[in-house]
């Protein structure tokens, strides 16, 4: 190996390091970019008599800076703060509706209280009995406006669902196509394509943003296989997995995941075992919190309506007449599944008011023999019921009758308070109708002993034990208590995650005054060798001239 050779090799390998260095500040703001660093190695050489030779300098290949520890640690914390964050945004609108100072349900029923107290002091006054009226107007409006909140809120988080599985199956699917490349590449040239890990590592973080993932990475083909928290696969090398979103076949407001297996079968995702990722959240949020601000809602609309229904009707109005029902009350609706093989319903009816649970049952038909009719709750627990005179199940305040014709196995969902604060409304018409008289003697024309007994509502236990406005005061307190919480949780992991993300880039990030002293180094090595292949040619150039 002569002189010349040798500062070829020199310069050859400096103009690769140049581009390496390059590279690296060019794509020092690029996310996702993970820092590239030239590897030497000596070219051999020759053993003399004289001694050794070397052939001078040759590239051994460019290394990537990563650490698949590391970026586990950052996925694990990625996805912990994602489920925290999703379920926080969601919860957070609920807590701001139940905590508007100026418009909720505990100011409407103060208002209806106070507008009662005028009616007691003065009750054949009609100015009085029509703001009365058109307080209990208002009450039930705020029911119905923060019914109809949370409504929005459910449709919202099927909105939400549907989007986060779009993703879900777009990046796996692209997550396959780069494995597929990646190992064709490495296949044909014995490298790891780094832009395409570089891909691959960003659709990772992707997914574990959205649900969950294991991953499981060849360090020698680059190829990872991903699976899901329940150990399903969503990419097994070359191929990934859909799953899908579409509404739920016991209950038309809610939309369920499916995981679409090798064979194309579609299986009910346990949603109690996504824990983690934007996915986890939405589940959380729609299954414990709004399930939970919702029944609380239902229930109090439904206590503090049928307890002045029963006061008014225990009166006389203005004009001598029994009192009426003050609100219209909606009886909750059993939805059969859609799966169901017979065309059987289930008509269902309070038959007390003050004993229901708002909660969630399934009631299934086992068919003859088997009991007929089998009642739970959404946690599997068993009900207790009993028969009726006409056969109907009862239990827990409800009367259910079976019509038509069940198969075994069909199955029913029902919500013992479903729709009760989004249907109330004011059944009386006029003032006069407020029965504020326990006389039915229209001459005792300021008789206010039943108003009196209206009024002593307020200070009733009608839920547990707690009175109206207390009952809305622990919803309030326990939707704030969840938001403070979720709040200081994802706050606390954020840190965690950013913490995770600075061990990231300390591995694999680019140091802008590290690149430039590297430039500056394979500059004056570039230089360097240049001036060795100027004194090569310069000994050729004098070997040349001799004559």
């Amino acid at each position: 190996m002569n002189l010349l050779n040798l500062a070829q090799s020199g310069l050859g390998s400096a103009q690769s390091a140049l581009n390496v260095v390059g590279n690296n500040l060019s794509n020092a703001m690029t996310s996702g970019y993970s820092r590239q660093s030239i590897i030497f190695g000596e070219a051999g050489g020759r053993t003399t008599g004289n001694g050794f030779f070397g052939y001078g300098v040759q590239i051994n290949g460019v290394e990537r800076a990563y650490n698949g520890f590391i970026n586990n640690q950052v996925r694990s914390a990625a996805t912990e703060y994602q489920a925290l964050a999703s379920r926080y945004e969601q919860l957070s609108q609920v807590d701001n509706m139940l905590g508007d100072d100026t418009s909720n349900v505990s100011v409407a029923l103060n208002n209806a209280f106070g507008a009662m107290e005028k009616m007691s002091s003065d009750p054949v006054s009609l100015a009085a009995r029509q703001e009365t009226l058109s307080q209990f107007k208002a009450l039930a409006y705020q029911f119905q406006s923060n019914s109809k909140t949370l409504n929005g809120l459910e449709k919202g988080n099927n909105t939400q669902i549907t989007q986060t599985v779009n993703v879900i199956n777009a990046s796996a699917e692209q997550l396959a196509k780069l494995n597929r490349e990646i190992e064709k590449i490495q296949g044909q040239t014995g490298t790891l394509p780094a832009d395409l890990l570089d891909q691959r590592d960003i659709l990772l973080g992707t997914l574990n943003d959205q649900i969950g993932i294991r991953v499981t990475e060849n360090p020698t083909t680059g190829r990872v296989d991903v699976t899901i928290a329940n150990g399903l696969p969503l990419v097994n090398g070359d191929r990934s997995y859909a799953m899908e979103a579409s509404v739920s076949p016991a209950n038309p407001s809610e939309t369920v995941v499916y995981y679409v297996d090798a064979s194309g079968n579609s299986l009910p995702l346990d949603e109690a075992k996504i824990t983690t990722g934007k996915l986890a959240g939405l589940f959380m949020f729609r299954n414990e919190d709004l399930k939970d601000a919702r029944n609380q809602l239902n229930q109090l609309a439904l206590q503090m309506a049928n307890r002045f229904n029963e006061v008014n009707q225990q009166g006389y109005d203005l004009n001598g007449a029994e009192g009426q029902a003050i609100f219209n009350v909606t009886v909750p609706a059993a939805l059969a599944n859609r799966n169901n093989g017979g065309n059987a319903s289930l008509g269902v009816t309070y038959s007390s008011i003050a004993d229901v649970r708002p909660q969630d049952y399934i009631i299934t038909y086992k068919g003859p023999g088997a009991s007929d009719w089998e009642v739970k709750t959404s946690s599997g627990g068993a009900v207790e019921t009993t028969a009726g005179p006409d056969g109907e199940l009862q239990f827990d305040g409800l009367s259910i009758k079976p019509q038509g014709n069940p198969q075994a196995n069909d199955s029913f969902v029902l919500n013992s308070v479903s729709g009760v604060a989004d249907n109330l409304s004011v059944a009386i018409a006029d003032g006069s109708t407020i029965a504020a008289s326990n006389s039915p003697d229209a001459s005792e024309e300021s008789n206010n002993e039943n108003i009196k007994n209206l009024l002593a509502i307020k200070n009733e236990t009608l839920i547990g034990k707690s009175t109206l406005t207390e009952a809305y005061a622990s919803l309030v307190s326990s939707v704030g208590s969840s938001v403070t919480s979720l709040k200081a949780n994802a706050a606390t992991s954020a840190k965690t995650v950013d913490a995770m993300l600075y061990e990231q880039q300390a591995v694999s990030g680019v140091d802008l005054n590290e690149e430039y002293i590297n430039l500056t180094m394979f500059t004056q090595y570039y230089q360097a060798n240049a001036q060795v292949l100027q004194t090569a040619t310069t000994l050729l150039d004098t070997i040349l001239s001799i004559r």
